[in-house]
């Protein structure tokens, strides 16, 4: 489970794309069906939401796995497993589990004591009844398991109703919360809801029919089926059941991420992007106080420090990576690199703050050439020894001292966690505590949208 993540996906994909990022979906927006403004009490809009059939608005193909090597299908109950023309290859009961695995560009189908078999993908297992889940390695899933063979295994999409989607979503994106903080859940659920129905416009979504729409990672937003549900959540995904932000007639990438720090971005100062109307900067700070509604996160203040071992291994892996311009990155270099190790690093310096305070160019000096990394690229350069991002490019650099030429380590002083674009999850969660409602915290972080439910 990952905590208070922020999620940004194809759209605004950032120039340092060697691992999926922790944050959302970019801002552009993207035509849907007209939706219908909301216009009812909020108490009636609820009740005619848990009225409305799930089916109505759509399913979503969420990738479990891309490349499984193998795993186990069973359910919690009658079960069956069939070809695309609906040929029965397996009747399940929900007692023991089948292994499925590639063999070339089929599937192999296998269960101790039972059938043994090898059919053409893609393969669908479906539930017999209502109450009944398809699990994947253990996991329980609503709706059926879609299972595709690939180059290297086997991919496994979980095709269900957006809606029931939601239910595996949001509880992993804002964290473990109650009552006091069911608005924050609610703004949670419309934000995500937005983006899953961007994803399903997407014209680059894979093709065919087992292609997916989103994976069940921070790539998009992650997801974790039936087992990640919680009653609270649930009650929040039916009562904003439908709804999506729209700007100008068009349902919104909203992005979102842990917490600002004090205040959020707006895209240019992330993203190498336009100005977006709908993100703007916004202020966190609790009116009349010295205080902020995300000041419950962890990572509201923090501190990092890299020894000069570390500085050096980081900048051998990340840094020359960024500035040979690998996946897509775009760094800027000035001076005589040369294959290999970037050098010794002689001063790490903050060339640049946006309007927000946020790093906007960040300078890495060393015995080969000047470095300039710039915007959320920072977070992929100056990484955890693990291979984690930083928290965010809300920071200042504390001197330190060089010796021999060489930097003799970094300490950075930063604030908050994410890009720091569109919602903060902790903002939300204390805006819920101080008695706004979802609408309001919508509103906040999305100035001039409008809430609507899709037909």
């Amino acid at each position: 489970m990952i905590q208070h993540p922020s999620l940004v996906r194809a759209l605004l994909v950032p120039l340092v794309a060697v691992v999926a990022i922790a944050c959302k979906t970019g801002p552009a927006a993207s035509p849907t069906s007209a939706p219908r403004a909301l216009t009812s009490a909020p108490g009636d809009v609820a009740n005619a939401a848990r009225s409305r059939r799930t089916d109505s608005i759509g399913l979503v193909g969420v990738a479990l796995a891309t490349d499984a090597p193998t795993g186990r299908l069973s359910a919690t109950g009658p079960w069956r497993l069939t070809t695309s023309t609906d040929r029965v290859v397996v009747r399940g009961t929900g007692r023991g589990s089948w292994t499925i695995e590639r063999r070339g560009t089929r599937l192999h189908i296998s269960s101790r004591g039972a059938l043994s078999a090898t059919r053409d993908a893609p393969l669908i297992a479906q539930p017999a009844g209502a109450d009944v889940f398809v699990t994947w390695n253990g996991r329980r899933y609503r709706g059926s398991i879609e299972l595709l063979a690939t180059t290297h295994g086997v991919l496994v999409v979980n095709r269900l109703p957006v809606e029931d989607y939601l239910r595996g979503v949001v509880p992993l994106e804002i964290g473990a919360v109650g009552e006091p903080e069911r608005a924050a859940l609610e703004a949670q659920a419309v934000a995500a809801r937005s983006y899953t129905y961007v994803r399903l416009q997407d014209p680059d979504r894979p093709p065919g029919a087992s292609r997916y729409d989103v994976v069940a990672t921070v790539t998009d937003q992650v997801y974790g089926g039936v087992e990640a549900e919680t009653p609270i959540a649930n009650a929040a995904v039916s009562a904003t059941s439908g709804e999506v932000l729209t700007y100008g007639g068009r349902v919104v990438n909203a992005p979102y991420h842990a917490a600002c720090g004090g205040t959020t971005a707006e895209p240019q100062e992330v993203w190498r992007e336009a100005p977006v109307p709908y993100l703007q900067r916004v202020s966190d700070q609790i009116p009349g106080t010295d205080n902020y509604y995300c000041e419950g996160s962890a990572h509201f203040r923090w501190t990092r420090t890299f020894t000069k071992s570390e500085l050096a291994q980081m900048m051998d892996r990340y840094l020359r990576r960024y500035a040979q311009g690998a996946d897509g990155s775009a760094g800027s270099t000035t001076g005589s690199h040369r294959s290999g190790g970037v050098g010794v690093v002689r001063a790490v310096a903050v060339e640049a703050l946006t309007p927000s305070g946020r790093v906007g160019s960040l300078a890495v000096t060393t015995s080969r050439a000047t470095y300039h990394v710039r915007g959320n690229d920072i977070r992929f350069v100056l990484r955890e020894a693990n291979g984690a991002i930083l928290h965010s490019t809300y920071f200042l650099i504390r001197d330190e001292p060089a010796r021999g030429g060489a930097v003799t380590g970094l300490t950075l002083e930063g604030r908050g966690n994410g890009h720091g674009v569109g919602m903060c999850q902790w903002g939300a969660i204390g805006r819920a505590r101080a008695g706004q409602d979802y609408r309001t915290i919508l509103q906040t972080y999305y100035p001039g949208t409008t809430l609507v439910r899709e037909h």
